[in-house]
């Protein structure tokens, strides 16, 4: 199925308006909706019941069901005096996340492999997904964060909140890129956080950026402290010395 790329005017960008989702579905085949279901089911493998976001101290939250780190401010291109704004262009996002560091004092290391949330590349993502499986964004939105879908689109309701609990901080009610471009023209997907809404937008559009990296901080096993270098010389210098001395007891 194709898609015109001037049909693809975006409700996150600056001259957007909403496009019909259900119109865009109508190419999908049963069979890539199933193999889409398949692919995203086994985040959930563990159960939302079991869900958890674990604050590991130093910035970083842990979930333990997607297996991954999200930076605790959810605008750190502000904090880190990156970006004035917080909106990046999707080039701009990727060029950021791919050379940050940030340095963890809780563990006393610099993680640098952070990218941007996943999403599946498929049109089935696009909408509300309050299963939270078609990316890592929809994820956090409905499932750790708890949040509803507002499908109103209505820009003057609050913004969403929820009992569930919440360690982030700078999050922004705005859109979020993903890291995934899409097969439709030169847009990649993104969440909108007031709305809950998963699209596509234009690449060249402004959006907020969260970062996320593989796995646990924790699994790291703590730093092992490396003797000076004239610690090592002496250390050196006495085991030659302690050498010469037996050599010479054994030789009377």
């Amino acid at each position: 199925m194709e898609l015109a790329v001037g049909h693809i005017k975006e409700f996150f960008g600056p001259s957007a308006r909403l496009r019909t989702i259900e119109s865009m579905k109508n190419g999908l085949t049963q069979v890539a909706r199933t193999t889409v279901q398949a692919l995203c089911g086994c985040f959930l493998a563990v159960g939302a019941s079991h869900a958890a976001l674990i604050d590991r101290g130093g910035g970083l939250i842990y979930d333990d069901v997607l297996n991954v780190t999200w930076l605790q401010d959810a605008q750190y291109t502000i904090t880190s005096g990156y970006s004035s704004t917080g909106r990046l262009t999707w080039n701009e996002a990727v060029t950021w996340v791919d050379g940050l560091e940030y340095y963890d004092p809780v563990r006393n290391v610099v993680w640098d492999d952070w990218r941007l949330p996943s999403t599946i590349n498929d049109l089935s993502s696009r909408g509300w997904d309050i299963t939270g499986e078609s990316s890592e964004l929809a994820y956090m939105y409905y499932v750790n964060l708890g949040y509803a879908p507002n499908t109103s689109m209505d820009r003057t309701v609050p913004e969403p909140t929820s009992d569930a609990y919440n360690p982030f901080v700078n999050l922004a009610y705005r859109g979020y890129w993903s890291g995934t471009l899409s097969d439709w023209g030169d847009s990649a997907w993104c969440l909108h956080f007031h709305f809950g809404l998963q699209d596509l937008n234009g690449i060249n559009d402004g959006l907020r950026v969260w970062a996320v990296r593989d796995g646990d901080v924790a699994a790291l096993a703590p730093p092992t402290s490396v003797p000076e270098p004239g610690t090592l010389a002496l250390f050196g210098t006495g085991l030659t010395l302690f050498g010469f001395a037996r050599r010479r007891r054994q030789s009377r």
